[in-house]
């Protein structure tokens, strides 16, 4: 026994001791030998195929006229210590619109803030808008503005580490001139172990201080520059030899989802393509689709050159630009070039487990081949924007305006806005405003809406005329329309007289709901009891959630969807037959569905759809009223008698004679366009039965022929 437990002792301890030297020991201490034998490659012309010759270690004293080396450069990349670097402020009295910070861990931006006090946390109002992040999962993270390079990697590998996860070393920080405690930009290089290739990577951040006699809030709102992160990539060749390198770089990261259960717009990538005549036309990517390419392997690399990429949110946006001196863009076959990058392609960071349109994406810029002399340098500039969406930041040098979704409606709802801020720069809260702008809306078109409520007032009242007319007529269709085009012009109704005012709105309608769902400005605000008019109003929270509407207690979309409902009983004249009561019950459908699709909509524009709807119940009511109080114009208001039949062409026509001698009215818009479709009409059957007469004349002459 004690035999057997000797042998198994003996067995262990030499399987542990054989394990330890072959994999342990290697990665803790290399052997010197593989040091010199890098060194040596690195420094011998002749390659790593020359015969290796064995010295004796010098004596202590010694000279044996060598050269003493220094440190070996591989122990100076694994010294440098990981650090972050703070850039800019949180105090936007200093000038600076962000504050960064940068890792000496891949060189990478991990954290960047708005300093701006109408910016911050859904979440937490009290803390600053983060608006990029790194992202980790288990042991792998992704962070903005990553930077690999294979030939630096390739270097590093001996090292087990990379671009990616090595420390860089920081050459310079420079402080601000204003304030000793605050940096303004720092310098990180990375060198490979034989000394041969070293990348550096700059980042800077710009102060711009408010102007003299200028508004704090104006100057945000207009100055693009502020929320710029500029950034360098510099690549030297310190061998004796000539070099060819290439890089890629990662796009932003991180970039907040807010409001995600209710919010109508996710992550979408967006790249602004150089067109000839230096143009941008923008592409949308969404996660969903990315998602499919990804997993059919048909992610597409795009070798135009670009002015924007990115990703963008429904209220913020971070942008990569290319920039600086040297970016020199040119048409080559047809096809704009840049002289930086060879493609740009989607990048799918992490996928949505629950949700694929939640997914983290981004973008990777691939660097053309960068040939590099003995002793030569090749420095390309970026820089990346972070900030809110609003068409006076979005404008030149970035020209990334056609990110803000405006729609075809485009011209409409920027005077929306302007209008809205215009109204909020007198002094009124946004939720004033928002009301404000309803009125100023809902009254220039008051004229068109009188018209369309006399109209419908007017075919309420011949409701019961028409009743008569369809039991009279049966299924004739023809004779009843005739009949009822009669009865429009006795009593002076034209059908298409209500359709004006609505397509007249509906332009002013989609451009005012598109400008409130896009309105930065709204994000953040409160009015009544509502925290955030960019957000669904959450009155309460319920204790058990419903399907499609979730456990949150919206009041404002209840209220709007009522308002609806009453608009429709009110205004809508009763039904007379089978097919309107078919139609009211399709609006009453039509309504439930407006509820759940209301629910999750902004309380910005739940204020306007009530504003309006109340201005136009209060309309409405005044109408009706001062037509009481006018005697009825309706011919034949007695519903039991129907003074209007079906007459034929022929009495048309006398009744047109007879209406000749007498002077002609003074006729309206729709009044002519209404005679010009008459005539149309009238010609047209005259030409049908021109066209049958000759055909029964043909059919005669072979008749005699068969006599």
């Amino acid at each position: 026994m004690e035999q057997k437990r000797l042998l198994l002792f003996v067995t262990l301890s030499a399987s542990m001791l054989f394990f330890w030297q072959l994999f342990i020991n290697p990665k803790i201490a290399p052997p010197p030998a593989a040091q010199n034998v890098v060194e040596n490659d690195a420094q011998d012309p002749q390659g790593a195929d020359a015969p290796l010759v064995a010295k004796k270690p010098d004596l202590p004293g010694a000279d044996n006229g060598a050269e003493v080396k220094p440190a070996p450069p591989e122990a100076e990349v694994l010294k440098n210590p990981q650090r972050t670097i703070l850039l800019g402020s949180l105090d936007p009295e200093t000038g600076y619109f962000l504050q960064t910070k940068i890792s000496t861990q891949g060189a990478s931006l991990v954290e960047a803030h708005l300093n701006d006090p109408l910016y911050r946390d859904l979440n937490n109002p009290k803390q600053p808008l983060k608006i990029l992040g790194e992202f980790a999962a288990g042991k792998d993270f992704k962070r903005s503005l990553d930077l690999d390079v294979a030939q630096l990697d390739a270097k590093l590998a001996a090292l087990n580490t990379d671009c990616h996860s090595a420390n860089w070393k920081v050459l310079e920080l420079v402080k601000d001139p204003d304030d000793p405690k605050l940096y303004q930009s720092v310098l990180l290089s990375l060198t490979a172990p034989d000394g041969s290739i070293e990348v550096q990577k700059k980042y800077e951040l710009k102060k711009y201080p408010v102007p003299k006699g200028k508004d704090f809030r104006e100057f945000r709102d207009t100055d693009q520059a502020g929320y710029m992160v500029h950034f360098d990539i510099k690549v030297v060749n310190h061998s004796q030899a000539a070099q060819k390198l290439d890089y890629q770089l990662l796009g932003p990261i991180g970039i907040p989802l807010e409001n995600a259960e209710n919010t109508r717009k996710y992550r979408d990538l967006r790249i602004g393509f150089l067109q000839d005549d230096k143009s941008v036309e923008t592409e949308i990517f969404t996660a969903p689709d990315i998602i499919e390419n990804v997993n059919a392997q048909q992610v597409e690399k795009y070798s135009r050159a670009f002015q924007y990429a990115g990703v963008d949110i429904q209220y913020f946006a971070a942008l990569l630009t290319p920039d600086g001196k040297n970016y020199d863009p040119q048409l080559v076959n047809g096809e704009m070039q840049s002289n930086y990058s060879a493609s740009i392609e989607p990048v799918l960071v992490q996928r949505g487990l629950r949700d694929e349109t939640q997914s983290r994406i981004t973008v990777q810029v691939n660097s053309k081949d960068l040939d590099l002399a003995p002793g030569g340098d090749i420095t390309h500039s970026y820089a990346m924007y972070t900030g809110p969406k609003r068409e006076s930041l979005l404008g030149p040098p970035l020209n990334a305006t056609e990110i803000m979704d405006l729609g075809i409606f485009g011209p409409v709802a920027k005077l929306m806005l302007w209008l809205l801020t215009t109204l909020h720069g007198f002094g009124l809260s946004y939720g004033i405003a928002i009301i404000c702008l309803t009125i100023i809306v809902r009254g220039s078109l008051y004229p068109l809406s009188r018209k369309q409520a006399i109209g419908a007032q007017k075919m309420k009242e011949l409701q019961p005329q028409i009743a008569e007319l369809k039991k009279k007529y049966g299924d004739d269709r023809e004779k009843l329309g005739r009949a009822q085009m009669e009865l429009f012009s006795k009593n002076n109704y034209n059908p298409l007289a209500g359709c004006l005012p609505i397509f007249m709105q509906l332009p002013i309608f989609f451009g005012l709901y598109t400008a409130l769902n896009n309105a930065v400005q709204l994000r953040g605000t409160p009015f009544l009891w509502v925290d955030n008019l960019a957000a669904p109003d959450a009155l309460f929270q319920m204790p058990f959630a419903i399907p499609f509407l979730g456990d949150q207690f919206n009041l404002l979309p209840i209220v709007t969807v009522g308002l609806f409902v009453m608009q429709q009983k009110l205004f809508m004249p009763p039904p007379t037959d089978k097919d309107q009561e078919l139609q009211h019950k399709i609006m009453n459908y039509m309504m439930i569905g407006m509820g759940f699709m209301f629910y999750h909509v902004p309380a910005g524009l739940c204020v306007y759809f009530i504003a309006s709807s109340l201005w136009g119940i209060c309309e409405r009511k005044l109408l009706d009223f001062q037509s009481k109080r006018r005697p009825s114009t309706i011919v034949g208001s007695d519903p039991n008698v129907i003074d209007v039949e079906a007459k034929s062409k022929k009495t048309q026509n006398r009744k047109k004679q007879t209406d000749e001698n007498e002077p002609p009215a003074k006729k309206g818009w729709f009044a002519r366009l209404q005679e010009i479709a008459d005539q149309a009409q009238e010609q047209a059957a005259l030409n049908d039965r021109r066209q049958e007469n000759s055909r029964d004349k043909g059919t005669g002459k072979k008749s005699k022929k068969r006599r």
